[in-house]
């Protein structure tokens, strides 16, 4: 990295806005360009963009950068894209197969009960887990991102995300353990 993007990285670093917004300036139409390129749509190109630029102020202190920030700013245009596209297959494959599925005949009343029943219970049991947990469980059950991914967007290990999944899924197993012993 030249001496001028080590400055100016320590000096972001440290909370000066004027040289992030020179950051900004400097790579933003570029970027924007490029993400365009990978998504084909210049709205969602230009939120993409926004939300690097957007990481990189929230972790700024805590962000290393090796070799370029231009090489940076790119791979983390490409990463965001691919994982915006990645979310639009999903919900879109999520659309598609509900219109496949058959009409089902109303639920028994028994079955809703339990039904309730077994939700609360996870509710109760992730409301005993610890707060990084509950989110970790949210974000890979509820939103779908792979661990990958949410490692990636809380700043922490794959294998913290893992050890967290399991814990939240160790916990579950076992109130279910106990629920149909009951």
């Amino acid at each position: 990295m030249i001496l001028k993007e080590q400055q100016q990285l320590k000096r972001i670093q440290k909370g000066d806005i004027a040289s992030f917004e020179a950051l900004f300036n400097r790579f933003y139409p570029g970027l924007c360009s490029y993400a365009k390129n990978l998504l084909g749509m210049k709205e969602i190109a230009e939120e993409v963009v926004q939300d690097v630029f957007y990481n990189i102020w929230k972790n700024r202190e805590t962000i290393r950068i090796r070799y370029s920030v231009q090489s940076y700013l790119y791979r983390s245009a490409y990463n965001h894209s691919m994982m915006h596209l990645r979310k639009m297959r999903r919900e879109h494959f999520m659309e598609d197969v509900s219109i496949l599925e058959p009409e089902l005949d109303a639920p028994d009343p028994s079955q809703l009960i339990q039904l309730d029943e077994v939700s609360e219970l996870i509710s109760q049991t992730l409301a005993y887990l610890p707060e990084r947990t509950r989110e970790i469980f949210r974000m890979n059950r509820h939103e779908g991102l792979k661990y990958r991914e949410i490692a990636e967007k809380l700043s922490i290990s794959e294998k913290t995300v893992e050890a967290n999944m399991g814990k939240a899924l160790k916990a579950l197993r076992n109130s279910m353990e106990k629920y149909e012993q009951d």
